[in-house]
């Protein structure tokens, strides 16, 4: 009787899948090909300045919170492509990629979406120079510092993959670097500028004749958070509205991170997650 007793107090034992999360939105779900398709679609149409919900239904899907519109949406806004805030609307960097001023803004923008995404900043830091790590490694990886279930895992892992090498990435020998190739022809100070890992683009081009400094502003030094800019060491009054302004778009801005928390799908796609993004 009492080891029957004893057995019916032990605790049970924890579950360690609990609370693992079968889809997430610090990483992009979509790749970069096929959001960039996404956004492209939304220019082409006038879809601009429309609600969420009217550009899902003028696009075919069946509503804003379908998987697929839904997945692509926040992948859009992970690499800095759509802002949200009020309607669908594309962002100056959207615009650097299909209304570029010359070839090396294109290539710029691509290399740009893929490191406004803050989840892919620590890998690409982490591999930079290497040769990129098997898949299921990479899955491994972002399903143990993300708590994502596997199937989850690995599609981000895949995403990931596909979408550096698209930005160009990814050398022909499979090292991943930190910045877009250059051809050889450019100027040393071209290629210097292409070559600077910054958390957001530099704010000003950079010439030879440009005594430029670096500043830096930490956010979160536990979680290695912190703005780069790379700028000329005086600015006039005009140039720092338009930084601002431009800042203001190329960054997702939320009040805090505690709603983002309780937001988090933990099954599927959840319709709530979609309501704070109209």
């Amino acid at each position: 009787m009492s080891e029957k007793t004893d057995k019916s107090l032990e605790s049970p034992k924890p579950d360690r899948k609990r609370g693992k999360k079968a889809s997430t939105n610090e990483l992009p779900m979509v790749d970069l090909d096929a959001v960039l398709g996404f956004v492209d679609k939304i220019e082409a149409d006038g879809l601009q300045t429309l609600s969420q919900q009217d550009v899902a239904k003028r696009l075919g899907y069946a509503t804003q919170t379908s998987t697929p519109f839904y997945r692509r949406t926040v992948s859009a806004r992970l690499f800095g492509l759509i802002d949200t805030t009020q309607g669908v609307n594309l962002t100056k960097l959207a615009l650097d990629y299909f209304k570029p001023l010359d070839e090396e803004s294109k290539r710029q923008a691509l290399f740009t979406a893929v490191r406004n995404v803050v989840g892919y900043q620590g890998i690409i830091e982490r591999f930079s120079g290497k040769r990129l790590p098997p898949l299921d490694i990479l899955k491994n990886s972002i399903e143990r510092e993300f708590d994502l279930v596997a199937e989850a895992a690995s599609t981000c892992a895949d995403v990931f993959v596909r979408s550096v090498k698209s930005a160009g990435l990814v050398k022909i020998d499979g090292t991943l670097g930190a910045a877009v190739e250059q051809p050889s022809s450019q100027p040393t100070s071209a290629r210097h500028v292409s070559a600077v890992a910054t958390d957001v683009a530099p704010a000003l081009p950079i010439t030879p004749s440009d005594a430029s400094e670096s500043h830096y502003l930490t956010l979160d030094a536990k979680q290695n958070r912190r703005v780069i800019i790379q700028a000329p060491p005086i600015i006039t009054g005009s140039e720092l509205k338009r930084i601002q302004n431009w800042l203001a778009v190329q960054l997702h801005v939320v009040e805090s991170f505690e709603p983002i928390e309780g937001d988090r799908m933990t099954s599927g796609e959840n319709n709530t997650d979609m309501e704070g993004t109209s």
